[in-house]
This record gives C-alpha cells, sequence and structure tokens, in this order.
C-alpha cells in the first residue's frame, strides 16, 4: 500500500478563501473611516468597529492598513482611466471631445465620491513601489488632456495662444476641487455641474474663429449642454 493510499482521507468542507463580496462591503467601509479621519489617524481597529467585526478577522483578507488604501485607490484609479479611454477613443472633433471629457470627469467623480476623494487626498501615502504599479496602468488626465487641447490648436478651434501644458493642469484641478465641496443632495445634479463646467472651460479656450462660427460665446457654451 502507498503512503498515499494509507493516509486517511480528510473530512469537511474545504477550506473557502474570502469572499468577495463580503471584501467588496469591508473596502466600501474602509474607504468611509479614511475619508473621515484622514488615512493617517484610520486604524484597522476603526476600520474593524465600522463593519462590526474583530480586529483579526480583518487580516483574513489583507495583511495592512495600506493593503485597504491601495484597494480603494487602485480600483478608483482603473475606472477612471477606463471611463477616459472611452472618450479618447471616439471618433469625435476636438471642443467635441473637450466637452465629453469634461462631462466624463465630472459625472465619474460624483458617482464615485468617497474614493475618488481619497485618491485625490492619499494618494501619497502609498508606498512608491505601489504609487509605480497604479501609474503604469495609463496616461494621465492631464497628459490626454493636454492632447486633446493640441488637436483643437492644429484645428484652429482652441486658442494656440495657450500654454497646452499649463492649461491642462489648471483645468484638471478645477475639475478635482468639485470632491471639496460637491454634495449628491446638493442645488445641482452632477449633470447640471457639468454642463456648468463645460460652458466655462470650453469658453475659456475656444478660438476666436470657433466663438464666431458657433454664433457667440453663450451658443457656443449652449452647444454642449444637455440642461
Amino acid at each position: 500500500m502507498s503512503k498515499i493510499d494509507a493516509e486517511p482521507a480528510k473530512r469537511g468542507r474545504p477550506r473557502r478563501g474570502p469572499d468577495p463580496e463580503r471584501f467588496a462591503e469591508i473596502v466600501e467601509a474602509a474607504a468611509e473611516v479614511i475619508l473621515d479621519k484622514g488615512y493617517s489617524a484610520t486604524s484597522i481597529q476603526d476600520i474593524a468597529d465600522r463593519v462590526g467585526i474583530l480586529k483579526g478577522s480583518l487580516y483574513h483578507y489583507v495583511r495592512s492598513k495600506e493593503d485597504f488604501l491601495y484597494k480603494i485607490i487602485k480600483d478608483v484609479y482603473d475606472e477612471a482611466i477606463a471611463d477616459m479611454r472611452l472618450v479618447t477613443d471616439a471618433e469625435q472633433k476636438p471642443l467635441e471631445k473637450l466637452a465629453a471629457f469634461v462631462r466624463t470627469h465630472v459625472l465619474f467623480a460624483a458617482d464615485h465620491l468617497v474614493p475618488y476623494t481619497i485618491q485625490l487626498r492619499e494618494f501619497d501615502r502609498l508606498s512608491e513601489e505601489r504609487r509605480a504599479e497604479i501609474r503604469e496602468g495609463g496616461e494621465t488626465y492631464v497628459v490626454v488632456l493636454q492632447r486633446i487641447l493640441e488637436e483643437g490648436q492644429q484645428e484652429g478651434v482652441i486658442d494656440r495662444a495657450i500654454d497646452s501644458r499649463l492649461a491642462a493642469i489648471v483645468i484638471t484641478g478645477e475639475l478635482n476641487s468639485m470632491t471639496r465641496w460637491y454634495r449628491p443632495d446638493g442645488p445641482k445634479t452632477a449633470e447640471q455641474l457639468a454642463d456648468v463646467y463645460i460652458g466655462m472651460i470650453v469658453s475659456s479656450v475656444a478660438s476666436e474663429s470657433a466663438v464666431a462660427s458657433a454664433g457667440g460665446i453663450e451658443a457656443l457654451r449652449g452647444a454642449f449642454s444637455r440642461g
């Protein structure tokens, strides 16, 4: 009889790994705590208390507090990049693409307000290695926006006097600032807010010829509104 044959069969159910749905719930709770307290002030115990489980049970899912932060930021970053690629891959004229970029950004930030805010606030808390892992997933918003602006400059619909790199940084910063004050139950819906941002941004970078072709600055702003 072989050694394998001699060993008694193990009884009972096979050990299961972490439940993905439960892990998603725990990550969501961790994000709420980190948003409320800040990453540095948040402890594993805080997250366990929010979830309603023992602290030791969390180590069935993660090895450290940073694992939660990485999961939160990596997931929202990957989703944002995927949405952005839908815009950049679309066959649109530069001003239309710029408007689509702004709308996509605003709606995404509004729909993922907690993790997106954490990404902006706490990204530098990740280790250098993990920051690099996330960034290698795709181009940044600034790079993509700069390319859209430069396409518009080449076609004459965006002011050629504008520094495309600086403009992309300023616009991205302005869009990201909405996470500091936007509330889902506020006076404007995300779609209405997107219309406001689009009107301001498109009219601020459009060339004189593009404004004239649209019939004036107000007509240009209204051309991309869904309101």
